[in-house]
């Protein structure tokens, strides 16, 4: 006979429990649109979002992104473009997604960001979706998510004009869709794990690149059989066919980068030093690596598939690290950016396991709670109990200049709490800014600009005038109608030198 009273009670604590699920969702995914997105029209573009926002508006303009258009050059390198001036340094992805950004919202600081934040939004969505699919684990997925929607190094560079927040979208979506295709090897997700495999090639190729070998490796953990290699297979034909166009583009750059033995080490422990202090605490990852491998042997089981995933994410993380180390022969975090997203799952991982070892070992209810509390209270917004910041470091205006290059061009200098909430929150002068406003007070259209710094800022924002940086100086023809110095000393001096011919010919404007 049914018991009506049990099932209805059952029922009820399913629906509140499926409410009380979304309504956690829902908090940390608005928490993270906050971070991502307020005060996003703040502050000038940096160089590097320049040289996006400039190639995305020849986009719009032209079709593709081209790096000569009229009188202005875009030109970092010699592996920069080919013969017809297509840019081959970056996949286009980022270029066509800022360009649809500026279609709909027009072209302003918010339009040139809005698709990379939007894209971080989005992926802190994704994995607790992805979390939640395959654990059910309500503790996990929420923090896991919380802990990326915090993560000052994920959050500062998603508010990028920069492919980072994109890359980061992908990677984790190539993870979710490899997981779904080795558990269910269907034609529809190996067309899926085809199509996101090409989406990072023309998102980021260098991830692509160094995620590849992790991928490759998970085969085993993941229990795959000829049913599922067959279907990795065909994922792999299909992805090397969507991305053959981009490799005959973007050949020589492919074949042009790669730091070697010579920067190796010194570059990997660079890395490992970010991953410390920024995504998995290596005093947390470690030892509870020694227990998995050892509770892993002693029961001589085969992998559950929480297991499975957990092991996937740490062999994709863990090449991402040692790939970028080898091919870019100098450290940044920004490279390790698309994998933040991996660490934050290990990481909350590590905890709930922790809290629930601590529980086993009869630790009373409230000791254990105020342990687990925190820890996270620590590991949420990252080193917020490090440092001050260098933003309260330095009291007067005038250092603000060096303040907004370090964290907006390098994150990784300093992206503690503190200086995350003054960039959203505050709106002060930086050097581009200083640049631009110069530029509006003493240039007229159709003149020439010669600036250290900042000429791809310049572009985007005045695109009427001829600019000239440090690497197009070589083809100025005539004297320039206005030259400007930038805030490093160092470039200074290396600009007087190219510029001694012309030194006493123009107006110099000085502002550090």
């Amino acid at each position: 006979m049914i018991n009506w009273d049990e099932k209805w009670s059952q029922v009820i604590r399913d629906r509140i429990r499926t409410h009380f699920n979304i309504l956690v969702f829902l908090v940390v995914v608005v928490l993270s649109a906050i971070l991502c997105f307020w005060g996003l029209d703040r502050r000038t573009l940096w160089q590097d979002e320049g040289e996006t926002a400039v190639l995305a508006q020849r986009v719009l303009s032209k079709g593709i992104p081209i790096a000569l258009h009229g009188y202005n050059l875009v030109y970092p390198g010699v592996t920069s473009f080919d013969e017809n001036y297509r840019w081959t340094y970056h996949p286009w992805g980022q270029f066509y997604l800022t360009a649809a950004s500026f279609a709909v919202f027009g072209q302003t600081n918010f339009a040139a960001r809005f698709p990379f934040a939007l894209c971080g939004v989005l992926t802190v969505a994704l994995l607790y979706v992805f979390v939640w699919r395959h654990g059910h684990n309500l503790a996990i997925a929420a923090l896991s998510s919380l802990l990326l929607a915090t993560s000052t190094a994920f959050v500062l560079h998603c508010r990028q004009c920069r492919y980072y927040g994109l890359s980061a979208l992908i990677c984790l979506s190539v993870v979710v869709v490899f997981v779904e295709l080795m558990n269910r090897p269907s034609r529809l997700w190996w067309i899926t794990f085809g199509l996101v495999l090409a989406a990072q090639f023309y998102a980021d190729f260098g991830t692509l690149m160094v995620i590849l070998p992790g991928l490759a490796v998970s085969l085993w953990p993941m229990g795959a059989r000829k049913r599922e290699l067959i279907a990795a297979a065909k994922s792999s034909a299909l992805a090397a066919l969507l991305i053959t166009p981009g490799l005959l583009l973007h050949w020589h750059r492919l074949t042009a980068a790669g730091g070697g033995n010579r920067t190796f080490l010194p570059v990997l422990c660079a890395h490992i030093y970010f991953f410390d202090n920024w995504f998995v605490p290596l005093i947390f990852l470690l030892p509870a690596g020694v227990l998995f491998v050892w509770r892993l042997v002693k029961s001589e089981r085969q992998l559950s598939e929480q297991d499975r995933t957990i092991v996937a994410c740490v062999l994709v993380m863990g090449t991402n690290l040692v790939g970028m180390a080898w091919v870019v022969p100098y450290p940044s975090i920004r490279y390790l950016t698309p994998s933040i997203s991996l660490a934050k799952l290990i990481l909350a991982v590590i905890l709930i396991k922790g809290y629930i070892w601590l529980r086993q070992k009869d630790l009373p209810l409230l000791l254990a709670r105020i342990i687990i509390i925190s820890v996270i209270s620590i590991l949420i917004f990252s080193n917020i109990f490090g440092l001050a910041t260098q933003y309260f470091l330095c009291g007067d205006r005038d250092n603000y200049n060096k303040i907004d290059f370090c964290s907006r061009s390098n994150p990784s200098v300093r992206t503690e709490f503190a200086g995350l909430m003054y960039e959203i929150t505050h709106d002060f002068v930086c050097p581009d800014r200083v640049a631009v406003n110069v530029v509006d007070d003493l240039a007229m259209a159709g003149e020439t600009v010669v600036i250290d710094y900042s000429s791809l800022v310049l572009m985007f924002y005045r695109p009427d005038l001829r600019i000239y940086g440090p690497d197009t100086l070589p083809n100025l023809q005539n004297l320039p109608d206005l030259c400007i110095k930038c805030y490093f000393p160092q470039r200074i001096s290396s600009v007087e030198k190219s510029l001694k011919d012309y030194i006493r010919a123009f107006q110099v404007c000085m502002f550090i």
